[in-house]
């Protein structure tokens, strides 16, 4: 069939408002009202076989995501790392988008998609409009390819946007069996941990009690003075030991998040805490990290200054 002729000067037609800015099969088109003519003019672009978009519709990971989701079986979810980043989780994008099935027929390799099978009816979920497998399923999956504080981070973050808790993965993966790697998934998952509002907050806690032997640190407590009032909440903090821990990231550069976190610290002083400020560089040095906040517990604090 030749494509649509246009008339010069001539506008090509409106994208009907059900297909503006989205990715849409070809059914869809035609429910639309638009015909095969037109899908091949000026106004779209093909992504997959029967899969469309906008033309001006500009390419990003999201597109490509739902465009492959549109054109593979209807029973695939994003897995892996393509699920993770699907979930916004601080982990690296795939260079191939990541999918699976369940057991029976594999989708075929193609340019830019990594197909597996083995999903379970109750691994898979729908997060933003796509099937995906589930949070624990995705964690565990991670435990395949991640180092240990890199899965430790994603299962912290996992908790952080309320997609599970940390009880939730250690289920999951003390009910995983026949799994590459699961003894080391079901130690980590004890170390996930609720509050953990940043990846280098976890890094800094798995070293204080990893590479430095010492006790876990509560994490983002809510402190107060002897008279309950509240006076802070650092990142991490040895509350016995008067001990506040605070990682200073490149967002505490501008001048006005310095300035804050300068009077953040002084009330703390004030109230006899000391405060530690960790940054990237200190993280490259354990030992001495370790060291410093070790001598830190041990000095004696007085309650407050007079």
């Amino acid at each position: 069939m030749r494509p649509e002729r246009r008339v010069p000067g001539q506008r090509p037609a409106p994208v009907p408002e059900a297909l503006a800015g989205a990715e849409f099969r070809y059914a869809d088109a035609r429910a639309a009202g638009v015909t095969k003519d037109r899908l091949r003019g000026r106004s779209y672009r093909r992504l997959h076989r029967g899969v469309y978009v906008e033309r001006r519709r500009p390419d990003d990971d999201e597109l490509r995501i739902r465009a492959w989701m549109l054109a593979l079986p209807a029973d695939a979810a994003l897995y892996g790392a393509t699920a993770a980043v699907w979930y916004g989780l601080p982990v690296a994008a795939p260079p191939l988008v990541q999918v699976i099935v369940p057991p029976g027929t594999v989708p075929r390799r193609r340019p830019g998609l990594e197909p597996h099978e083995g999903l379970a009816a109750d691994d898979v979920t729908v997060h933003r409009g796509v099937r995906v497998t589930t949070p624990e399923r995705t964690w565990l999956d991670l435990s395949l390819t991640l180092g240990d504080a890199d899965l430790v981070i994603a299962g912290d973050a996992m908790v952080r946007q309320g997609l599970t808790t940390p009880q939730r993965l250690v289920e999951a993966a003390d009910v995983a069996w026949r799994r590459r790697r699961i003894v080391r998934a079901r130690s980590l998952a004890r170390l996930v941990r609720s509050r953990v509002d940043s990846p280098q907050e976890t890094r800094l806690r798995l070293i204080l009690t990893g590479h430095g032997g010492l006790p876990e640190p509560l994490i983002n407590p809510d402190v107060a003075d002897e008279h309950g009032g509240w006076i802070g909440r650092p990142d991490l903090a040895y509350v016995d030991a008067r001990v506040a821990i605070q990682y200073e990231g490149d967002v505490h550069r501008t001048k006005k998040r310095w300035r804050s976190d300068i009077a953040r610290d002084e009330v703390m002083r004030d109230h006899g805490w000391e405060v530690i400020r960790v940054t990237a560089d200190d993280l490259s040095h354990r030992g001495r990290l370790c060291d410093r906040i070790r001598r830190a517990i041990a000095r004696p604090r007085r309650s407050s200054r007079s």
